[in-house]
């Protein structure tokens, strides 16, 4: 192309012709095109480098995020599985405790009463499953109810709903030194109330006295409340439940245990347990004024191991074999060898019976004597008291026994 932009005649000549056949080669002039630049390997993209204090910001509350969750699902899991288990009562502990209802209470009291006592634990659960069962304010019926820890929520509510009425009374007297399973039937046949539900609660129930803790948790005791079940002149309800009688005599020793028995107690060295099975040896063995000398007698071999390992007291054998043998027959004699002094050494692994109060101090204030031996005249109930072997052989034959064993 000239300098007034036509094109020149070589120009015109080398192009081609619009219609030209398809196939005719075409020809380039390569010196005029333009070379391509090289390829140029992709340019890396630098990465943004996020400050490290952001960055550990951000890892601190991804933690805390995470592990708050967890906490919170924890508690709310935790909360669900209590709340479950004291209203349905899987696995609570076993105490008994009585709680009075005021007259006028509402649910809402109720549920109060019943936190303030140990027998719940969300009393704002107990009023609206008492409202849902439909036990609104008034079907619980004001006074004293025995309650278990233990029982479930409806329980209670079904323990509490029982209508007051006019209830017929009786007076039983249980007689010093009479073991448990005697004191059931006593009650039994008085209409107090069932005598091997009597046994069965006494023994698998903890009651809430403090004394209860000092009762060995020991597998050779046969009884548990054996020796803890007061003797004494009581006014029952007939047709009562066992807790609630069982209730009533446990307060009445808890009464009758004074501080100075427990002085005395610390001061001879034994321990309440202790205490009401050697008091009710001696309650097996003797009334009245001869409780001091034959407390003395088996005070005298107890500090005296070595010469007299065993206290051979006629009433523990006599309790193994009427008492642990006719309830268990042969086939576990050992538990009865437990309570059998002229087999095992020194005290049974528990009472033998109730004891009063005159058997206790007997064992607290013993008499001051010499002796290891003493028998009864059957006949005159005179005691004879001895210090020697020969002394006692001797005794047997005035107290007209063909032997002594």
């Amino acid at each position: 192309m000239d300098q007034y932009g036509q094109s020149s005649e070589r120009e015109e000549r080398s192009r081609p012709a619009s219609g030209e056949a398809a196939g005719n080669t075409v020809s380039f002039d390569r010196s005029r095109v333009s070379p391509r630049p090289p390829a140029q390997p992709p340019r890396k993209r630098r990465r943004r480098r996020i400050p490290q204090r952001i960055y550990r910001r951000g890892r601190l509350s991804a933690f805390f995020y995470v592990t708050g969750t967890l906490a919170v699902c924890v508690a709310i899991a935790f909360f669900f599985l209590s709340a479950f288990n004291d209203v349905l009562a899987f696995s609570k502990p076993n105490q008994v405790i009585e709680v009075t209802i005021p007259k006028g209470a509402d649910t809402a009291k109720i549920a109060s009463i019943l936190k303030e006592e140990g027998l719940i634990k969300y009393d704002g659960l107990f009023k609206y499953i008492s409202e849902f069962e439909k036990i609104y304010e008034g079907k619980y019926a004001a006074g004293q109810h025995v309650l278990n820890t233990n029982m479930s929520y409806t329980s209670m509510m079904a323990a509490m709903q029982e209508k007051e009425k006019a209830r017929e009374t009786v007076t039983v007297t249980i007689p010093e030194g009479l073991p448990l399973n005697k004191i059931a039937d006593l009650l039994e046949e008085n209409g107090v109330c069932d005598a091997e539900e009597f046994v069965e609660k006494a023994n698998s129930n903890n009651f809430g006295f403090d004394f209860e803790e000092d009762i060995p948790n020991s597998s050779k005791i046969f009884y548990r409340l054996e020796g803890y079940l007061f003797p004494d002149t009581y006014e029952f309800y007939k047709d009562d439940t066992a807790l609630n009688v069982i209730r009533k005599l446990l307060q009445n020793f808890d009464s009758k245990i004074t501080p100075d028995m427990q002085s005395l107690m610390r001061k001879q060295g034994l321990t309440l347990h202790e205490t009401l099975t050697l008091a009710s040896i001696v309650q097996g063995e003797a009334t009245g004024d001869e409780m001091g000398k034959v407390a003395s007698v088996y005070w005298n071999r107890l500090n005296d191991k070595l010469t007299f390992p065993l206290l051979q007291a006629d009433p523990t054998r006599d309790y193994a074999n009427e008492q642990i043998l006719t309830h268990l027959g042969d086939r576990d004699k050992s538990a009865a060898d437990y309570y059998n002094t002229y087999v095992s050494p020194g005290l049974p692994p528990g009472p033998i019976n109730n004891p009063g109060t005159a058997a206790i101090m007997a064992v607290l204030k013993p008499e001051d004597t010499p002796y290891y031996y003493f028998c009864t005249d059957l006949r005159t109930k005179q005691f004879y008291y001895a210090e020697t072997l020969d002394q006692h052989n001797a005794n047997v034959r005035k107290a007209g026994l063909r032997g002594w064993s």
